[in-house]
């Protein structure tokens, strides 16, 4: 696909004609149908709620940038991002270019910051497509402004990554200098210092050393670019767990991401009045009446201690539903747990239903939400699966439709 330019989209020219071969081509074009019951439901309403929750945490002197990567968090990021912007945040933050273009293409006009950086070949997509990089090297910048001379756009805006302690992406505090030296040159006025930001790497620990050498080492950037006369507007420096942590680390601007979606890294940092916004549901497709002593799925690794009922629940690890829960995980039905019997499968789990009698086929199925007055939480999922709750939101697969 060229990033560059409008989606292309296959143009089938109409037919003037009816008959057998009409009536062919009709078949080849499969209809865009949904039969499997299960699904994954997002509430555009909690999106909403919680970008408000966190907008009173941090303030109204503070901005909001929402992050919408990986999809949203699985959420859909296109929905996800509308209802941020309309629920107040200043921008939207992704990883990848890709996921910039795509917000574009999905009619988003919002500021969208890419995260993960001016990859060589994506500058001219970058200016065309008006997103804001992340950089932290002379390359990103040399790059950048020979796309705004070759465009002829205005002077394009940049955010510098300062490298405190992630060890991962960004520039070292002794490496300012140089990048500054540029900024200043002839091409330095193509580009437009919008922001500068760190990520931290342990705000979500309980004790926690080094989010305080981290934010140390940030304010001493921030003095080495004063200290030059350059002032970006945005500091930013907080995900969701810093936002709790770290208040006086809120500065300018705060990027929460999986706060927005109703959780956190662990309930330790958890911000109070958030609703999960995905909930994902099924159906049992059928019933299996077993004698005790009978082994369950692959690798019959369990054995049915009494005589039992099974139901059949179309929903496996090729869905994000991961197998390391297999024998442990519990879904509702009627508002009651069931656990998950034997290995899950790529495509059906089984579930123990024996000390609900009356349940039948094409009974509703929660596996991850509330059902009743119980619910089954993303932190317990992320329990079963040894996992973290951004990997239970990420992990939900494109093959179950978000409704």
């Amino acid at each position: 696909m060229d990033l560059g330019s409008p989606r292309r989209r296959d143009i089938v020219p109409p037919m003037s004609y009816s008959g057998p071969e009409r009536r062919r081509d009709d078949r080849r074009r499969a209809p865009n149908i949904t039969v499997r019951p299960t699904y994954a439901h997002i509430d555009s309403q909690a999106l909403i709620h919680n970008l408000e929750v966190v907008r009173r945490r941090v303030g109204a002197r503070t901005r909001v940038l929402a992050v919408v990567k990986a999809d949203g968090y699985g959420h859909g990021a296109i929905d996800a991002a509308r209802a941020f912007v309309d629920a107040g945040a200043w921008g939207l933050a992704v990883s990848l270019v890709e996921e910039g273009v795509a917000l574009r293409q999905g009619g988003i006009t919002a500021p969208v910051l890419v995260l993960g950086g001016a990859h060589p070949g994506s500058e001219d997509v970058i200016v065309h497509r008006g997103l804001t990089p992340v950089v932290w090297a002379r390359e990103h910048l040399q790059r950048l402004a020979a796309a705004v001379r070759r465009s002829g756009a205005h002077p394009v805006a940049v955010h510098l990554k300062v490298d405190t302690g992630m060890s991962r992406l960004g520039l070292l505090a002794d490496e300012l200098p140089d990048l500054m030296d540029w900024l200043e040159g002839e091409d330095g006025a193509l580009l437009r210092l919008e922001g500068v930001m760190t990520h931290l790497a342990c705000a979500d620990e309980p004790d926690d050393p080094v989010s305080p050498v981290q934010l140390e080492i940030f304010r001493e950037a921030l003095g080495t670019l004063a200290a030059r006369g350059l002032h970006p507007q945005m500091r930013h420096v907080c995900n969701s767990a810093g936002i709790v942590r770290l208040p006086q680390a809120h500065f300018d601007m705060v990027r929460p991401g999986i706060a927005l979606y109703g959780a956190a890294s662990s309930r330790a940092v958890e911000i109070e009045e958030l609703r999960m916004a995905m909930s994902v549901h099924s159906r049992i497709l059928g019933i299996r009446e077993l004698p005790a002593g009978t082994r369950v799925s692959y690798g019959h690794r369990e054995e049915l201690r009494r005589r039992s009922r099974l139901g059949i629940v179309p929903c496996g690890y090729a869905d994000g539903y991961p197998r390391r829960m297999s024998g442990q995980a519990e879904v509702l039905v009627r508002g009651h747990r069931c656990r998950v019997v034997g290995n899950i499968t790529m495509d059906v789990s089984m579930i123990d239903v024996t000390d609900l009698p009356d349940v039948r086929e094409g009974e509703r199925v929660t596996l991850m939400g509330a059902q009743g007055r119980d619910q089954i939480s993303v932190y317990e999922l992320a329990e079963w699966a040894l996992e973290i709750p951004y990997e239970v939101m990420c992990g939900i697969s494109k093959r179950v439709p978000r409704r």
